[in-house]
């Protein structure tokens, strides 16, 4: 048996069965033992907000890990939760302290100069820039607030719109910053964080409704209930997300010149449960997701 199932089985045994699992990032998630404690509960919240990297020994509960210091070597959750033969069993295997490193997703803020388009002074000129920029998008006052949209006027994202994103207990997880000025040779800067451990927005996903797949974040603000990839691909936690919680459709939108890679997530995606829920939109190169406004019924395509 290898190593890292060793480890899992161990886990399996400490905290019961896994919530989800991603094999080629080794990481794992279980419910957290002390939320559950906090909240009275005898079995597991059902959050599965305790997050595990067996390759590097590390644990973070990414909803009381802060508080609580529910976060550290992998041996602390063992001390703390396990008996003597798990205690025993793990001491096989455990590393060295020096050879663990920490790479959980940090907890990140928002750009110290960002300021809210919804409470900036309307005649400030960056204020201008930035509105004109979204105006020129089709983007409307009511979008800007609906996704809490903001700018900088100063400092590192100087010139950017910033579009935040929220988890489903309205934590900030990732923002994108865009700059209004199309000469830009760097369109976009990010933080650094793993944007393949978020899903952008997911407050405002209704798991039980259609969902739409969109490439930018930009794009998600025309169709409902849509849910950016930041690219092209579809990260595993998104994957185990749609697979596990969507109840409705899944119509996947990419940009006209991605029709290849549309193709490739239907065929990824409609499987097991999600079988026939699948739709794919074939836009032409050069429309994309904002053209497409009381227009989708056009597009959708057939695959045999």
């Amino acid at each position: 048996m290898e190593e890292h199932d060793v480890i899992i089985t161990l886990l399996d045994d400490l905290l019961g069965q896994h919530k989800a699992h991603y094999p080629n990032k080794s990481q794992i998630s279980y419910d957290c033992p002390n939320c559950s404690e906090l909240k009275g509960l005898e079995s597991g919240d059902g959050k599965g907000n305790l997050e595990i990297s067996y390759s590097k020994h590390l644990f973070h509960c990414w909803s009381c890990g802060d508080y609580s210091k529910m976060h550290g070597p992998l041996g602390k959750l063992f001390e703390l939760y396990g008996d003597k033969r798990l205690k025993k069993l793990y001491n096989l295997i455990r590393p060295k302290d020096s050879e663990q490193v920490t790479h959980f997703r940090k907890k990140i803020k928002l750009p110290e100069d960002f300021v809210l388009l919804s409470e900036s002074n309307k005649r400030y000129p960056p204020y201008l820039e930035a509105i004109n920029y979204l105006k020129s998008r089709g983007i409307t006052e009511e979008i800007i607030n609906k996704y809490k949209i903001g700018f900088a006027a100063k400092g590192d994202y100087k010139g950017r719109i910033i579009v935040p994103s929220y988890d489903s207990n309205n934590e900030l997880n990732y923002y994108i910053g865009r700059s209004w000025n199309t000469k830009s040779r760097a369109k976009y800067k990010n933080p650094e964080a793993e944007k393949e451990l978020i899903i952008f927005n997911e407050h405002l996903i209704n798991w039980s409704d259609d969902i739409f797949l969109v490439e930018g974040v930009f794009d998600s603000f025309f169709l409902n209930n849509s849910i950016p990839l930041l690219g092209k691909h579809l990260p595993n936690i998104l994957f185990e997300a749609l697979y596990n919680k969507a109840k409705g459709n899944i119509t996947i939108c990419l940009d006209g010149d991605a029709f290849d890679n549309a193709l490739k997530l239907y065929h990824e995606l409609n499987g097991g449960v999600l079988y026939g829920k699948i739709r794919v939109l074939k836009l032409p190169a050069d429309k994309d997701v904002c053209d497409l406004r009381g227009k989708i019924n056009e597009y959708y395509y057939e695959i045999k």
